[in-house]
């Protein structure tokens, strides 16, 4: 019994090794794109920008629209990216999102969504909506607006990581 645990145990960590390049993998294989509402003015965002909308420090685009915020649920690419994009972990984001509403500083969390269709069209629907997306599940003729950040297009050389 005793030398079965630690082979157990090796596989075990073997495995979640695994899991955890795997989905480093897949991360780096897409890139995620920034969309708003086609009637947003905006058409380019720093990664400072999306630090500070994707946190709530800024609540309202330039002319005084209000930010909707949309972001996928935990276990999501999208979630990862943006996670990664606010240096935060998944305990620290809800942290975070708590404290701001207890504070009174925000009236709620970003909305979150289950799936790509339905944060498209929450985007689409609130002139202020703004979301990470694959940019794999774009498609033409959709009711959003993909924006550049750091001054380059999803794709673009130069564009960021995110």
């Amino acid at each position: 019994m005793r030398r079965r645990k630690p082979v157990l145990m090796k596989l075990l960590a073997a495995g979640l090794f695994g899991l955890i390049l795997a989905s480093y993998s897949v991360a780096q294989s897409h890139t995620i794109a920034v969309i708003v509402n086609p009637k947003n003015p905006v058409t380019n965002l720093t990664l400072g920008d999306l630090r500070k909308i994707f946190t709530g420090v800024e609540r309202t685009w330039h002319g005084g629209l209000p930010v909707k915020i949309t972001v996928r649920g935990p276990d999501t690419l999208e979630r990862f990216v943006l996670l990664r994009i606010l240096g935060m972990s998944e305990a620290e984001y809800r942290q975070y999102w708590t404290a701001k509403v207890f504070r009174g500083e925000a009236d709620g969390e970003p909305v979150v969504l289950p799936s790509f269709g339905m944060t498209k069209e929450a985007v689409g629907l609130f002139p202020g909506g703004i979301a990470l997306v694959d940019v794999q599940d774009l498609k033409p003729g959709m009711n959003i607006k993909v924006i550049k950040v750091e001054g380059h297009m999803p794709g673009e050389p130069g564009y960021p990581n995110l």
